[in-house]
């Protein structure tokens, strides 16, 4: 074997061990109270949309909400009315800047998004962040209705308004202050996998054959049209069976 083989196959043998390895992570946090957050840069904080300005302010942010519970209407079926946390999960869905914060109960949807997120730095590692939730951290939005007055920092449980929050099993830490990143009490080494620079690509064609591509993160005709982006870029699974 030629020394470039063997540089390539032992880089193939350490992604497979990788992709071993971040398996066996997720069964080590395999029961239903634990929440996964996938971060594209291990530099990244757990910090809200809502509070990664320079000059946060709480106005602005209400102001964002209106808005969009405004402009929203003219796109929901019925022009349901959305409910204070509703607008909010909504519009934390589709990108404004809000004080909630992504989780989701699988891990493999956590791991998309580590490994095809954007990092600051192409050399910098994706991040997976387990977290386990509290029963006592959940928020009672029926009890607590104003998201800006809510008690504690905590996890809420949204409604399924969109397909892509469903398939994406999807919920949201809500923060009291946006601007303070989210610090587990209880964390530790094994809440954290990080996937090197080298391994992206590999963990993204991984998750593609466990069905977890952006058909099934997007929905819709944008996710037929990413996923089939996706496969036509690095011809993968466009042969007889697709």
């Amino acid at each position: 074997m030629s020394p470039t083989s063997a540089m390539t196959q032992s880089k193939v043998t350490t992604r497979q061990s990788e992709w071993q390895r971040f398996l066996e992570w997720t069964d080590a946090h395999g029961d239903s109270r634990w929440v996964f957050r996938g971060l594209a840069d291990d530099s990244y904080l757990l910090t809200p949309t809502a509070g990664r300005v320079d000059n946060y302010k709480l106005a602005s942010e209400i102001s964002v909400l209106d808005v969009f519970r405004r402009r929203a209407s003219e796109s929901l079926e019925g022009h349901q009315h959305l409910g204070n946390w509703d607008a909010l999960a909504l519009a934390q869905h589709h990108g404004a800047p809000t004080r909630l914060m992504d989780w989701t109960s699988n891990p493999l949807v956590a791991c998309y998004f580590a490994v095809s997120g954007a990092p600051a730095s192409p050399d910098a590692a994706a991040h997976v962040v387990a977290h386990r939730v509290q029963t006592r951290s959940v928020i009672d939005t029926a009890r607590h209705a104003d998201p800006f007055d809510c008690p504690r920092d905590g996890f809420v449980l949204p409604r399924f308004l969109t397909y892509r929050l469903s398939h994406q099993s999807g919920l949201f830490s809500v923060h009291q202050d946006p601007t303070e990143p989210f610090v587990d009490p209880d964390d530790h080494e094994n809440r954290h996998f990080f996937i090197d620079a080298d391994c992206r690509s590999y963990f993204q064609r991984k998750l593609f054959y466990y069905g977890v591509d952006p058909q099934r993160i997007m929905g819709g005709l944008d996710g037929i049209g990413a996923r089939l982006k996706w496969q036509y870029d690095r011809n993968i699974g466009l042969g007889a069976v697709r």
